[in-house]
């Protein structure tokens, strides 16, 4: 709540504002409160009658009365207050919680800092006093006149009307020191006037009495001696009556040093020296202390009273830099504070005389939407945020002063309008301003307005700052839970998150500077600057560009992230990471906003970030280590991999620049464990893991093409794998296993891993001559053979079985010339010099080459009978019909066991009977076993369509095209007329024969 006090009057006739207190955060019940006695008597202090007005303020209400009373009296003589200590008490006071301070310092506090006031105004007036003594010794010392105006000059100007004044014989001397004093620090022309003045003068009396031409030596003697007493009585008593003075120069020299000692105070280096000149019987040492040591005393003196001040001046000093640096706002009174403690005693001594009210103008800085070097600033009343611009820019800065109604709180004065004060206009309606801030709003809107004096305009004029080193908020003291908002300044409006605050030197540094001072680390891991700011381009009015320091430098960009146009500074550090923004064009060539160069979150690189890139995508980042050198990451590819962690997920750091998969649109970028791919109107693929060090193994998109899909899993383990364009990669239980190529192709033919075949177990392998490949699959002892002649082709099951217990592409077969095929009971694989069938009724397996034959016309001779094939039936007869069969007989070389030999293609053969001039037959093409061979028109169907085939042993089986089964004597018999039938091959002797050409 507010506290409100009414107007009252001091007995000095002094008029006292009323003011608005802000009443404590908490208030200790046990706390009493100070009594009408105890007011009065606080009040009596600045000679002010305390009536019924001000007895009835709570002890808060009367601490910031006094506050205020005082202060009107010290603007009467502002380079000397007289009530510094009590204001600074009360204010101390009225900091603290509750009013427990606040009674303290009514009955103890303000006597407390009364006294000490009073102490320091003594001094003042003491240093004050002392100065125009020793101006006025100084002039009489030279016989110039002076008046009060002289006296008042500065200890400057002063020698400077000495030096002009002085006579150009008599004051040679004085006049040469004088001039070189001038050209000193004040401290020299200090001692200049109230020691070295004197030693001069000294010198041109000496000088002046030997040129007198007039005085014999012993009389110019008697002179010197006078003189030097004289000199003596200036540097021990200062001034002194002219007869007093006659007086002194004129006793024995042991009488004059007994008079200095009885007449100077004591605990001075002067009573000291001449205590021991008292002491001694040598007239040595009374000569010595006329003619020099009073001279060194004296000097001595004024060098301990300098320093007892010089202390005084850093302890005020000292306690007056801690209250403006926690004061969170007055940074640059703190800054000129640590200059004078830093400087010489004069340069303390002016500090406290008038530059403590010299530096209490201030720039205020606020973390804005569009940057953090923008300015608080007067526009004619309007508060507005301005960019930083260079110069001298007083619409932007603001007098901090304390609060018009709370003194612990402050009110900022327009430097470019004085009497204009930032306020909030509380009293207005608010339906004006409805629209942009509603009244559940914590936000309050100010304005620049002219003090009209009023309570009211105090109160909405006074801001209580609250916060850290880092920032501040600024808050009206009619309401602490509200806060000072300018449009543009980052707040939460939602959770009542005032904007941060910066107070900055008055005329505010170049956004690059005010960083490079504000952080003590980046200065050290940048170093000294080696050049002037490198302007590059503007913006919003604002030169861009950089500065280059000794390990890298710091940019000032504009960036947009599409949402605001931000203007930041960013460190980037000298190394790869720069050289690869210099490659891209800076940050104008990189667009969108930049951040600062980190640190990698592993420690092992670092990263430069840029958001909304003019590359496109979200983020762009230029991210370096060690091994892996610097690179860039952008767009989707980008996402995915920012998304996954960067540098510490699963893809690691970028080995590469994106680039594109040759021959096509896609594009990559290679990571120490994984690559992510874009698509064009697909999507994002990523490989990565163990899969993508098989994929680096395999040549990446060389030997596998790019990803068709992200990782899956296959198998009822749930394994990983994933498909490439020209090629798979497997997790099995015998590792990580790659196919591609041509065997991919076939294996893709074949419904890859879910397809007859299953999963490779292996990876494509080189087969024993050096020149094919074959690769394994876990499903019926599949194989896929690859040969440069042959191409990819598969074989499984108990052919693959049967292949490879035969040697596979070492056995006589060699390698296979196409996939397994299907027969009309069973399966066939045909290699590059044979054949391997399967019978789906025996389950059984046979390996053969189909052979050629020569010859025009053959007998067929069975291997095991020893008989020939023929027409059964008579000659002329039956054995001319179709459909008649064929049967065993002795070989006599008769027609009926004649063949004529028709080559059909491809070792295919069509066999005439020389009698009949049918040709052999499988009856009705069926395919039964025991099918009898016959003899039939013919028409070189499959039904006629025979193959020679042999087996390893040499021997010959005749083979039907049409079932795919071979002749076999019925039975196993030898006998004449043993019938010829189909069978299925088992090898055995019966089923093979002998060709005899005929």
């Amino acid at each position: 709540m507010i506290v409100a006090t009414a107007i009252v009057a001091s007995a000095a006739n002094v008029a006292m504002p009323t003011m608005a207190v802000a009443a404590p955060q908490s208030a200790p019940s046990a706390a009493a409160q100070s009594t009408d006695i105890d007011k009065g008597n606080a009040a009596a202090v600045l000679k002010i009658v305390a009536g019924p007005d001000l007895l009835i303020l709570s002890d808060r209400g009367f601490v910031a009365a006094m506050y205020y009373a005082a202060d009107d009296i010290d603007k009467q003589h502002p380079l000397e207050p007289e009530h510094q200590k009590l204001k600074e008490t009360a204010i101390a006071a009225l900091a603290a919680d509750g009013e427990a301070a606040s009674t303290q310092w009514i009955k103890v506090g303000i006597h407390d800092a009364h006294r000490e006031d009073e102490k320091i105004v003594t001094e003042r007036r003491q240093q004050q006093e002392q100065e125009r003594a020793a101006k006025a010794l100084a002039a009489s010392t030279l016989s110039i006149p002076v008046d009060n105006t002289v006296l008042a000059k500065s200890v400057f100007d002063f020698i400077v009307h000495l030096d002009l004044n002085a006579d150009g014989y008599k004051d040679m001397a004085v006049k040469e020191a004088a001039r070189a004093a001038l050209r000193g620090t004040a401290d020299d022309q200090w001692r200049f006037l109230t020691v070295g003045l004197f030693v001069e003068h000294k010198k041109d009396v000496d000088r002046v009495i030997q040129d007198d031409a007039t005085k014999d030596e012993a009389a110019k003697a008697a002179e010197r001696a006078k003189a030097a007493k004289a000199n003596a009585v200036s540097h021990t008593l200062g001034s002194v009556p002219q007869t007093r003075l006659e007086y002194l120069i004129n006793l024995k020299d042991r009488d004059f040093v007994v008079e200095i000692w009885k007449a100077v105070p004591r605990d001075t280096e002067v009573h000291g020296a001449a205590e021991d000149a008292v002491g001694s019987l040598d007239p040595a040492d009374w000569t010595f202390f006329i003619n020099q040591g009073a001279e060194e005393a004296h000097l001595r003196d004024i060098v301990n009273e300098l320093n007892k001040r010089d202390q005084e001046y850093i302890r005020q000093i000292t306690e007056l830099r801690t209250r403006a640096a926690n004061q969170l706002i007055r940074p640059a009174l703190v800054a000129a504070a640590d200059a004078a403690l830093a400087a010489k005693r004069s340069d303390r001594e002016k500090f406290l005389r008038s530059g403590q009210y010299e530096n209490l103008v201030q720039a205020l800085r606020v973390d804005a939407y569009s940057g953090i070097d923008v300015y608080l600033t007067d526009r004619n009343g309007d508060v507005v945020l301005e960019q930083w611009q260079p110069g001298n820019r007083p619409e932007a800065q603001w007098r901090i002063e304390p609060g018009l109604s709370n003194p612990e709180c402050f009110s900022f004065q327009s430097v470019s309008r004085p009497n204009h004060y930032l306020r909030w206009r509380s009293g207005s309606s608010s339906a004006a301003n409805a629209a942009v801030i509603p009244p559940q709003s914590q936000r309050v809107s100010a304005y620049v307005d002219p003090s009209d004096g009023s309570n009211a305009f105090k109160g909405d004029a006074t801001w209580c700052v609250r916060g850290d080193a880092a920032s501040v908020a600024i808050r009206p003291s009619r309401s602490s839970s509200k806060y000072l908002f300018v449009t543009g300044a980052i707040d939460d409006n939602f959770y009542a998150t005032p904007p941060k605050w910066h107070a900055e030197a008055p005329q505010a540094p170049h956004p690059i500077d005010r960083r490079y001072a504000a952080e003590k680390p980046l200065r050290d891991k940048l170093g000294k600057p080696v050049g002037d700011f490198v302007p590059g381009g503007t913006a919003n009015g604002v030169t861009l560009g950089h500065r280059v320091y000794d390990n890298g430098r710091l940019y000032l960009t504009a960036g947009n992230d599409e949402t605001n146009q931000r203007i930041a500074v960013q460190v980037v550090y000298n190394g790869p990471i720069l050289d690869k923004l210099l490659a891209l064009g800076g940050p104008a060539g990189v667009g969108g906003a930049m951040t600062d160069q980190v640190p990698a979150k592993d420690g092992n690189g670092q990263v430069l970030r840029v958001v909304k890139p003019t590359m496109g995508g979200q983020n762009l980042h230029i991210v370096w280590s060690a091994s892996t050198g610097a690179h860039i990451v952008f767009g989707m590819i980008g996402e995915i991999w920012a998304a996954s962690g960067g540098e510490t997920g699963p893809y690691g750091y970028p080995l590469a620049d994106e680039a594109t998969v040759s021959g096509t649109n896609v594009r990559h970028s290679r990571f120490a464990t994984g690559t992510i791919y874009y698509v064009p109107g697909s999507a994002i693929r990523q490989v990565k893991g163990e899969i993508h060090r098989k994929f680096a193994a395999m040549g990446f998109e060389a030997g596998m093409g790019y990803p068709a899909a992200d990782a899956g899993t296959f198998g009822p383990d749930g394994s990983p794998m994933q498909r490439f364009t020209a090629g798979s990669i497997y997790l099995t239980r015998n590792g990580t296993v790659a196919i591609n190529g041509d065997i991919h192709r076939k294996f893709a033919e074949y419904g890859y891993e879910t397809g007859a075949l299953g999963y490779p177990t292996g990876d494509i392998r080189t087969t024993s001559d050096g020149v094919g490949k074959v690769a394994d699959f876990s499903i019926g002892s599949s194989s896929i053979y690859w040969h440069p002649s042959t191409g990819a082709r598969m074989v499984f099951g108990n052919i693959s079985l049967k292949y490879k217990t035969m040697g596979a592409e070492r056995s006589y077969l060699g390698y296979p010339k196409s996939d397994e095929t299907g027969l009309p009971l069973g399966k066939r694989s045909v290699f590059q010099n044979g054949r391997i069938d399967w019978s789906s009724e025996n389950g059984g397996t046979t390996a053969y080459r189909v052979a050629a034959v020569p010859h025009n016309t053959v007998e067929l001779k069975g291997a095991k009978s020893g008989r020939c094939i023929q027409t059964a039936g008579l000659i002329g007869e039956g054995a001319l019909n179709d459909l008649a069969g064929m049967e065993l007989w002795d070989c006599v070389g008769g027609v009926k066991q004649l063949w004529d030999v028709t080559h059909l293609g491809n070792n295919v053969y069509a066999l005439k009977n020389r009698h009949s001039g049918k040709c052999l037959d499988l009856r009705y093409g069926e395919l039964h076993n025991g099918n009898p061979i016959v003899q039939y028109q013919c028409h070189y169907g499959t039904t006629q369509q025979w193959e020679f085939t042999t087996t390893a042993d040499g021997s010959v089986a005749l083979r039907t095209v049409h079932s795919a089964k071979i002749v076999e004597a019925a039975g196993a018999q030898d006998p004449n007329a043993t019938g010829v039938v189909q069978q299925v091959d088992s090898g055995q002797s019966h089923q093979r024969w002998t060709v005899n050409p005929r």
